[in-house]
């Protein structure tokens, strides 16, 4: 399932190459944090988070399909591909600008942690109703 997909154009800057000349594996985690983050912020908002409560990475897997250059740039797709009480999980794929080829695919998997308390907690009510409403 796709809930909440949201997009956002990359384009590798010099201090994202690596020594071998294409974009580092380490960038694509930086993106998917992007990407994460504004699918909160567009289409839940993080001011409906309560107090303390935040979501928290636990896994992120990333299948690298192509080499991307300097100069290229991809279309990096996030979404919320699952949840329960407490865990999420969020899919992703980055493709090239104009093609459309895969370069990469990733999974996000986490748990929401409440920083007050020191424990993981429930999802947040209101993200719960989003969710909800968008059929999950």
């Amino acid at each position: 399932m796709k809930f909440f997909e949201v997009s956002l154009i990359f384009e590798p800057r010099t201090y994202d190459i690596d020594f071998a000349g294409v974009v580092s594996n380490q960038v694509y985690i930086r993106w998917l944090e992007d990407l994460r983050f504004e699918v909160i912020k567009r289409h839940f908002g993080w001011e409906n988070f309560p107090e303390g409560v935040v979501p928290l990475l636990l896994r992120t897997e990333v299948d690298y399909l192509r080499a991307l250059r300097l100069f290229e740039k991809v279309e990096g797709r996030m979404w919320i591909s699952s949840f329960d009480n407490v865990r999420w999980a969020m899919e992703g794929k980055f493709l090239l600008v104009p093609s459309g080829e895969a370069v990469a695919r990733a999974k996000h998997r986490g748990v929401f942690y409440n920083t007050l308390t020191g424990r993981v907690t429930k999802v947040p009510p209101a993200l719960r109703k989003a969710l909800k409403e968008a059929g999950g």
